[in-house]
């Protein structure tokens, strides 16, 4: 599918893409998360939201995967991870199914409604803390659902991370497992979209091309990053995102 539209779109939309995926790369590397939630509403605007999930698979993984290594003790942070991986395997599998499902008009309203609930849920969350016995229950249940955020619009991420800040996880150690999550849940993404008919080999190496400009987007926001409070930044465009969300709502309903 990515294959047929780098031949059928025209290099305006090709150039359009790749833009959006370095605005992205700007915000991961501006305050270190969201690059999905700002890619997702831009690529839309211009190839269709399975493409555009496919598209953004390899990108998270590799964007991620310096963080997740950081710092050693990986093994321990994995096994740290398996109430959320218990949950996000099932959750995964039944948001690609439902991705690949679903007409055009359908699945823009569900990832505008995505868009909206995450971008609020991150803009608005409340300061929660988990008890120990209720980690297990409380990280296969975010893990589910996540997983299907993810399979559905790219988006595993912004529940888990509330989780992880629930069980008390703070600077280097919320970072690691937060990467380590979305490298897996990204991996596994990406085979099974390509395990479908709609998708194949092809597809991922269209989308590990992707990785490029989202690193150009990551090392300009590096130097940036001293530059703009990165809340204040983080705030603005998570508001944008829920615009955009509600657009993709509008034009999905309106269609």
């Amino acid at each position: 599918m990515l294959i047929g539209i780098l031949h059928s779109e025209p290099a305006s939309i090709i150039a359009a893409v790749v833009c959006s995926l370095i605005v992205a790369g700007l915000l991961k590397g501006t305050i270190g998360v969201g690059m999905p939630v700002v890619a997702l509403p831009l690529l839309s605007l211009f190839i269709d939201i399975k493409s555009a999930t496919m598209l953004l698979s390899v990108p998270l993984i590799f964007s991620n995967l310096p963080q997740a290594l950081e710092g050693g003790k990986t093994g321990r942070r994995l096994m740290q991870l398996t109430p959320v991986f218990l949950g996000l395997i099932p959750g995964l599998f039944l948001g690609v199914r439902v991705l690949l499902a679903l007409d055009a008009n359908v699945a823009r309203i569900i990832a505008g409604l995505v868009l909206m609930g995450v971008a609020g849920v991150t803009l608005l969350a409340p300061k929660l803390r988990i008890q120990s016995r209720w980690v297990l229950p409380t990280g296969i249940t975010f893990g589910f659902f996540g997983g299907i955020m993810g399979g559905t619009a790219a988006m595993a991420g912004p529940l888990v991370f509330i989780f992880l800040l629930a069980k008390g996880l703070r600077g280097m150690a919320f970072t690691k497992e937060a990467s380590l999550y979305l490298v897996v849940s990204s991996g596994l993404l990406a085979i099974l979209l390509t395990a479908s008919r709609e998708f194949d080999w092809l597809d991922v190496a269209v989308s590990t091309a992707a990785t490029l400009p989202v690193v150009l987007g990551m090392y300009v926001g590096q130097h940036m990053r001293d530059k703009i409070a990165p809340e204040t930044f983080k705030k603005l465009v998570l508001i944008a995102v829920i615009a955009a969300g509600a657009e993709l709502l509008r034009h999905g309903i309106f269609s």
